[in-house]
């Protein structure tokens, strides 16, 4: 057997763990630990610690929070680095620089620095090593700056090594309960986990218990803390299928409020937005120097596929990731907002462990008709179990297993006044998109 200095980082990551591939019912945060990780980042000299970062939990919005960040820096000059999860084919794809995905062979470099660190026997995980190589990679890649997003959770997740100029927590919403808790508030104190003594925090709007759990961390740690609502306010300025305008201004400072475009689509990435503006105060009062022009500029250029992402019209095909019950209530609002009075057909395809009824409370009375499919992931939902779901759950609904055949039916059946919704898990979303455009 190869031993792991002979084998390729490809080859190397199939041979770990993939604890977001298994069934999560029988998982515990127990599972979980940061000491392999602390050795690791150690033994290859703190490359986190190269560069500036912006760490970034939270159950909703998160991954938009951190493309605008990113956009943001980049825009005022800065070499940026982003670490996103999950990706369908692989965490490695979730390792970017400037806006584009690192290439395989410059990856390789970096793991063969590393690689005599990976001892064996020591339980490494997929999601640790990839972490690790980003961290690596970045600094070796001489980045000013990073945005890390948290992979599950946040006080024992992989990413939770470093020592941000701001740490933010975005929506927190029921998700991943056998792991982070049953209880919101048991949720929101996992993802409280990524605050730091004197680190500035940056919090979206949230739900009652979720927002006492976090504003009690943040006094325990003596993190000064913003909050999104409370600190910072934001208005929902004209919208269309191009974009959104916005203000956010400072609390009791209306005349300084700062108006702002985005291509994002719905009125939670308002929020996202006013939250990603927020954090990036925060790093400008930290020393790392930033524009309002550079903002403004990053956030108009900013991209993140699979957020109410509309692919085509006549009819209209939409992508969004919504995977929580305050997920699908935002994406509710935003077809609402767009598409008022327009039927749904939904392909749907979600992991097992997903809460399907309250998933779909706000979408059903739009969905005329449901085709169940499943992504290529070893945690999607089966179709036909899937469709049975949601036919007991009073939808008319089908299966197909292929989400290629699924987009073709769904877009065979949908009429000119119809909408054609892809939502459910990221993992069908990446799917379905790379379907798409194969055929363009």
């Amino acid at each position: 057997m190869p031993t792991i200095s002979e084998l390729a980082l490809e080859h190397y990551l199939a041979s770990l763990p993939d604890l977001g591939a298994r069934p999560q019912g029988g998982m515990r945060s127990s599972d979980f630990t940061l000491e392999r990780m602390q050795a690791l980042v150690a033994a290859l000299g703190h490359p986190e610690q190269k560069y500036s970062t912006l760490h970034i939990a939270g159950t909703n919005g998160k991954g938009s929070v951190s493309a605008l960040c990113g956009a943001a820096l980049q825009a005022q000059g800065y070499r940026v680095g982003l670490f996103t999860s999950p990706h369908l084919r692989g965490a490695l794809q979730g390792i970017a620089i400037n806006g584009n995905v690192v290439e395989q062979a410059e990856l390789e470099e970096s793991f063969r620095v590393m690689r005599s660190h990976l001892e064996e026997g020591k339980g490494w995980t997929n999601f640790e090593v990839v972490t690790a190589l980003a961290f690596l990679h970045f600094a070796r890649a001489h980045v000013d700056a990073a945005v890390i997003e948290v992979g599950l959770g946040g006080r024992l997740d992989a990413t939770n090594v470093i020592t941000p100029l701001v740490s933010v927590i975005t929506a927190i919403d029921y998700d991943h309960t056998s792991i982070l808790g049953e209880r919101l508030e048991q949720i929101a104190s996992e993802k409280a986990g990524i605050i730091k003594p004197g680190v500035p925090v940056v919090i979206s709007p949230q739900m009652p218990e979720a927002r006492e759990a976090l504003i009690h961390a943040a006094l325990e740690k003596g993190a000064p803390l913003t909050e999104v609502g409370t600190d910072v306010f934001f208005e929902r300025g004209a919208f269309d299928l191009t974009g959104q305008d916005l203000r956010v201004w400072r609390a009791n400072e209306p005349e300084e409020a700062q108006p702002l475009r985005i291509p994002l689509l719905g009125a939670h990435q308002v929020e996202n937005a006013a939250t990603a503006y927020a954090a990036l105060q925060e790093v400008n009062e930290r020393g790392l120097d930033l524009e309002e022009t550079a903002i403004r500029q990053g956030f108009a250029e900013t991209h993140w596929p699979g957020r109410f992402e509309i692919l085509q019209e006549n009819p209209f095909l939409i992508l969004d990731a919504a995977h929580s019950p305050a997920a699908a209530s935002a994406l509710r609002q935003a077809l609402d907002d767009y598409f008022k009075g327009k039927p749904v057909i939904l392909i749907l395809g979600v992991s097992v462990d997903k809460d399907l009824k309250s998933l779909m409370t706000s979408l059903q009375p739009l969905v005329r008709h449901a085709i169940a499919t499943q992504s290529a992931h070893p945690r999607a939902w089966p179709a036909e179990d899937l469709q049975e779901r949601l036919t007991q759950l009073g939808l008319s609904a089908q299966n197909e297993p292929d989400p290629a055949r699924a987009l073709k039916r769904a877009l065979e059946q949908a009429g000119d006044k119809e909408v054609v919704l892809v939502c459910g898990s990221v993992f069908l979303v990446e799917q379905i998109r790379e379907i798409y455009f194969a055929t363009k």
